[in-house]
């Protein structure tokens, strides 16, 4: 099953809101903890991005910031995704 991450760090309002619009599109997601994971921190700083929350999305997809619209937008592609690989 294909999954969302999501970058972050504590005491981000974006990232809370993005945590929660993902839970309410009832999608779960994998949160990686950028103030700990300096790899990771160091990638997001290579692919440009200065802040959190950064995510990516299964097909590659990736944007910062809390964007209530490509929220819905990845939730639907992973639930049609989820489904076509789904066995019949």
């Amino acid at each position: 099953m294909s999954t969302i991450t999501m970058y972050s760090k504590p005491g981000c309002v974006q990232c809370r809101a993005t945590a929660r619009g993902f839970a309410k599109a009832g999608v779960a997601i994998d949160v990686i903890d950028v103030s700990t994971d300096p790899a990771a921190a160091a990638m997001l700083t290579d692919w440009g991005y200065l802040s959190v929350p950064v995510i990516v999305t299964p097909d590659g997809q990736r944007w910062a910031g809390h964007r209530p619209d490509r929220i819905t937008d990845a939730a639907r592609a992973l639930r049609e995704d989820n489904l076509a690989c789904a066995p019949h």
